[in-house]
């Protein structure tokens, strides 16, 4: 089982731009801790079959409800910082995520 504890802690800390990008170290604690489970899953080396991708409905099984949508929220946020790359090839699909 995976320990996604992290995303219980309630954060509002305001994400500061610096030229129109986020800085890592301004990111909310709760977004950098998601930033470092995820490259924690990553494999060692690639393996040119494996696209590196990253399953939200892998990770986030037999989560609570609010564990998942945090975890989506956050997805959703490093998206817009440019962090990951997100991809749904259907509605209520799979969410696999890639970080740069």
């Amino acid at each position: 089982m995976q320990d996604l504890s992290f995303l219980e802690q309630d954060d509002r800390t305001p994400i500061v731009e610096h030229g129109g990008t986020p800085d890592f170290g301004a990111l909310p604690r709760r977004t950098r801790s998601v930033v470092q489970f995820l490259q924690g899953k990553l494999p060692v080396t690639p393996i040119s079959e494996d696209t590196g991708d990253l399953s939200l409905n892998t990770i986030l099984e037999g989560k609570t409800k609010k564990i998942c949508a945090r975890m989506f929220y956050e997805a959703l946020v490093l998206k817009n910082c440019g962090l990951v790359n997100l991809n749904q090839n259907e509605p209520y699909g799979d969410v696999t995520l890639k970080v740069r």
